[in-house]
């Protein structure tokens, strides 16, 4: 069995991870679960669908509730984890926001350098979304139509002024507030809340998001977290 686990920063990436997991993997041959972290307290928020001993992949994922937490809580874990359980991989998933492209290299290499060097980092993982996970939501902008009809690409790029089509989604500063003005064009906000999440993530195509290399090539960040997981 195959165990890979993720730390995310929040809500909103736990459910997209959720979401993109039961695409990207078949039933019934994959296990997730989910827990929100609240100190060193771990309460389950999404259980497991089958036997352990019947799948091939085993998936956990730990909301740790703020980007300034994932690194620790996988430092704190990590060992349990890989040495212990026999976890393969982990993934650290956090927004770079609020912090500037020119920093990326600088927070990256400060993670690295909690390990010290130690031979168990090639097993761990920092993805940056950049600026923030909603622009891995704005390449699949179909997902607005679905949402509301009149949500066309053609009505978000002239209320906005931009060309969700072709710009460059990660020069975006805040995509969360991109998609609000989107959602603001029929009445509507997004305040990044649970049921925002749920309701986004079921009417992303995942599928085309992660076969499309012309959608993947606009997501830089979330193309390099989609060729380390087929890796493994």
């Amino acid at each position: 069995m195959t165990k890979i686990a993720f730390f995310v920063e929040g809500k909103t990436e736990r459910i997209f991870i959720e979401n993109f997991l039961d695409s990207y993997y078949t039933h019934p041959f994959f296990n997730v679960e989910s827990y929100e972290l609240k100190g060193q307290r771990a309460t389950i928020v999404t259980k497991s669908n089958y036997e352990d001993d019947t799948v091939n992949y085993q998936f956990l994922i730990f909301d740790v509730g703020g980007d300034g937490r994932v690194a620790s809580a996988i430092y704190e874990r990590h060992n349990h984890l890989i040495n212990q359980r026999g976890f393969s991989h982990i993934f650290g998933i956090r927004d770079l926001f609020p912090y500037s492209i020119e920093q990326l290299d600088s927070i990256k290499t400060i993670f690295n350098e909690i390990y010290n060097n130690d031979p168990i980092l090639q097993k761990i993982s920092l993805v940056v979304a950049i600026m923030e996970i909603e622009a891995w939501f704005l390449a699949d902008f179909r997902f607005f139509e679905k949402v509301n009809p009149g949500l066309t690409s053609t009505t978000i790029n002239e209320s906005l002024n931009i060309n969700i089509e072709e710009d460059d989604i990660e020069a975006y500063k805040h995509p969360a507030k991109i998609i609000d003005k989107i959602y603001q064009i029929v009445g509507r906000h997004y305040r990044k809340r649970e049921s925002d999440s749920y309701s986004i993530c079921s009417h992303i195509d995942f599928d085309d998001l992660c076969l499309n290399q012309n959608k993947r090539s606009r997501i830089p960040s979330f193309d390099l977290f989609i060729q380390k997981l087929d890796e493994l």
